[in-house]
Parts: structure tokens; C-alpha cells; sequence
């Protein structure tokens, strides 16, 4: 794959980070890295797992947390087999970013039993690269589906990266949903926020707000008696902006109704909202 000369539309965008050829050259080195799977078969990667006790909430079943981290560890790792992952961005001074996320639970192992992730690129649409994975149980039955969308960010500029020629993306033509994760509406309420500062243990490698740290807020600031009574079914995420050292964060809600809601984290410094998240409740 080649990026071609930019038009003026995105002439100022490259610009800005210097010489388009430059530019340009950049992106070739890391998609010729992936374009060397092209003629041949794309397998779906897997994990075989079993959920450890540290995977389990206070019911037994997989937790919400760690169901986001085994999505977000498999991406990782299959990205590293095919030559666009973590150490070959970093050589490039680029790095991935999740964007949005959309899950939905049939229903979560538990504490012991034997699973098997599966995940595969699904192809890019210009700035957004998909992904989508499945948890399946030993009956052979998918007990849990994921749609991811990720962006590639210059580390320096922190510009979203283009992907010119989509169609020499590398995917697999299985999807779990019809459709990838949409946007997700910023919560309305006039309720008094709490903020609390952000702790050593929620930034990642980046120096960043860790992903999981962001849904984790969102589930513990419903109390014990709403956990005990509802589980999460599905959750659709929309990642907005970056937390850093020195924030300070709360979340914010949005009851549509009693199983279906709407929340963010919010920073206090300049009232942004970080994430956007919808979540579908049931009962259990």
C-alpha cells in the first residue's frame, strides 16, 4: 500500500507535521508491515482461557473489568502478529487508541470455566481501524460479542493518522453485529458531581488514563443493592478524550430508564467529558 499526495482537504492537516512525504513514508513503513499477510488467508487469532478467581466479581461470573481487559489484551496481541502493533508503532512514534466499543453479554463464564476469545480485523473506513471478537464457551455457543474501533495517533502531534487505502487493510469478512459502535450522547443531569483525583494504578504505558479504568469508575458508582438486584448486558463506549496525571474525575448519569442509561467521566478542570457511555441493564 502507498498514501498518495494529500488533497487540500487534509493538505494543512499533514502540513502541520511536516513534508506530506514524510509523512507519508511513515504510514508506508508500518501498513507494508501488515500488507505482507495480504496473500494469505487471514486466520482468526484465539486464547484459549479459564476464568481465574482475580477474573471473577463478588457473583462469581466474569467481571465487567476484565471482560474489557481479555478484549483489549487478544487485540494487542494479534496486532503484534501481524506487524502493527505496540513495539512496531512505537518505532514510528505512533501508537493505538480504542475510539468506541460495543459489547453485548448472552452471558458471563464463571468463576473456573473454560472459554476460547477469538478476534480479527474487520477492515478501516479512512480513520478507523475495526476489530471485533467473541467470547465462546465449551458448548460451542458465542456467550459474548464485541465490536472495537481503534485510531492511530502521532505521538508527538497526537494527529489522528489516515488511512488512505483502506481496501489493502487487512480483515476478515465475519462480523459479530451488522453494523460497528456509534456514538453515544452525553448524559443530561444537574446532579452534584464528585471528583476524585486520578491514582498511579489508572495510567497505563502511554501515560495516559487507563481504558479499563474509565468503565471501572462507571461501575462502582452504582452501589451494592443496584449490583445486586441488575448486571451489565451491554455497554457501548465512546472514548473522547485523554486523562492525565493531576486530573481530577467524576461521573456523571443519565437515567433513560430503569434498565437503560447514560453516563460519562467527566474532567473537572475544563468540564470534558473523557468517556461517553451507554449501558443496557437487565435484571438477574
Amino acid at each position: 500500500m502507498r498514501f498518495s499526495k494529500p488533497n487540500n482537504k487534509f493538505a494543512k492537516k499533514f502540513s502541520g507535521a511536516g513534508s506530506w512525504k514524510i509523512e507519508a513514508e511513515r504510514y508506508n513503513n508500518i501498513w507494508n508491515r501488515a500488507l505482507k499477510i495480504k496473500h494469505r488467508k487471514m486466520n482468526i487469532h484465539k486464547q484459549e482461557q479459564s476464568t481465574k478467581s482475580y477474573f471473577v466479581n463478588r457473583f462469581g461470573k466474569l467481571s465487567t473489568s476484565y471482560l474489557f481487559w481479555q478484549i483489549q489484551d487478544i487485540a494487542w496481541e494479534h496486532a503484534e502478529m501481524l506487524g502493527v502493533g505496540f513495539d512496531n508503532l512505537q518505532q514510528e512514534k505512533q501508537f493505538w487508541v480504542l475510539s468506541r466499543l460495543l459489547v453485548k453479554i448472552k452471558r458471563r463464564p464463571e468463576w473456573g470455566e473454560k472459554f476460547t476469545i477469538e478476534t480479527w480485523p474487520t477492515g478501516s473506513d479512512g480513520f478507523l481501524a475495526h476489530r471485533d471478537i467473541r467470547f465462546i464457551d465449551e458448548q460451542g455457543k458465542h456467550i459474548i460479542k464485541a465490536s472495537t474501533s481503534w485510531l492511530i495517533l502521532d505521538l508527538k502531534t497526537k494527529r489522528i493518522l489516515r488511512f488512505e487505502n483502506f481496501n489493502d487493510f487487512p480483515f476478515h469478512d465475519e462480523r459479530v453485529f451488522k453494523g460497528f459502535a456509534g456514538k453515544v450522547k452525553s448524559p443530561g443531569s444537574d446532579d452534584e458531581l464528585v471528583f476524585t483525583p486520578v491514582l498511579f494504578n489508572e495510567i497505563d504505558v502511554n501515560q495516559h488514563f487507563n481504558s479499563g479504568r474509565y468503565l471501572e469508575r462507571i461501575i462502582d458508582s452504582y452501589d451494592f443493592d443496584f449490583h445486586k438486584k441488575l448486571e451489565l448486558s451491554e455497554f457501548e463506549i465512546n472514548f473522547v478524550k485523554e486523562g492525565v496525571p493531576g486530573d481530577s474525575l467524576a461521573v456523571k448519569k443519565q437515567v433513560i430508564d430503569p434498565e437503560h442509561h447514560l453516563c460519562s467521566v467527566v474532567r473537572e478542570s475544563d468540564g470534558a467529558d473523557l468517556i461517553r457511555a451507554r449501558l443496557v441493564w437487565k435484571k438477574r
